[in-house]
């Protein structure tokens, strides 16, 4: 036991030990710093790397993203609220899904400003329609701006208030345009 600690009093006073050593903790602290960045700018990510996901978005993303789409997630980055805002690579990603299932009428639950309301709009074909529902009309058009922008605010039917609340009234509506013939005791 008293050779080890010799042995380690004796490396540590190695200034080239030493570097090595404050180097590997420089390391270790670095990408414990990038971890807890990468979660504190809010993206929603398996990645564990800022470095992967900004090379991702710079040269996958950010490049196929349409011009509307950028100025709303532009805007809602200063928005006091912005960690909840769907990511670049989420939108992409949905706008991929809606197009290979051929969507053309969808719901949206929880609008915030819109990215993917804005995203799903553009991948539906031009007769396709969402019902977007939300507590806060105000966020909501804070992003409408870009939907018209974009060309896309015909499709979009947004009613503001509690999603239960609102998916029952639907439910009722549905009900009733199909109902023919109705007998009540």
């Amino acid at each position: 036991m008293v050779s080890t600690t010799t042995a380690t009093a004796e490396t540590t006073s190695n200034p080239v030990v030493q570097e090595n050593e404050n180097e590997q903790k420089s390391k270790e602290n670095g990408t414990a710093k990038a971890s807890a960045r990468h979660q504190a700018v809010g993206h929603k990510s398996l990645l564990k790397s800022d470095g992967l996901y900004q090379y991702i978005l710079e040269t996958s993303v950010y490049p196929r993203e349409h011009e509307s789409l950028k100025g709303l997630r532009e805007m809602t980055a200063n928005h006091p609220w912005n960690l909840m805002t769907t990511s670049a690579d989420e939108g992409q990603f949905l706008m991929m899904l809606l197009k290979l299932i051929n969507a053309k009428n969808t719901i949206e639950v929880g609008v915030y400003t819109g990215y993917s309301l804005l995203s799903t709009a553009l991948a539906l074909p031009p007769d396709g329609k969402i019902i977007a529902m939300d507590i806060h009309r105000k966020n909501f058009e804070l992003g409408y701006p870009f939907m018209v922008q974009a060309g896309v605010s015909d499709k979009i039917d947004f009613r503001e208030g509690p999603a239960l609340a609102t998916l029952d009234q639907m439910l009722t509506e549905v009900c009733e345009a199909r109902l023919k013939f109705a007998i009540t005791t």
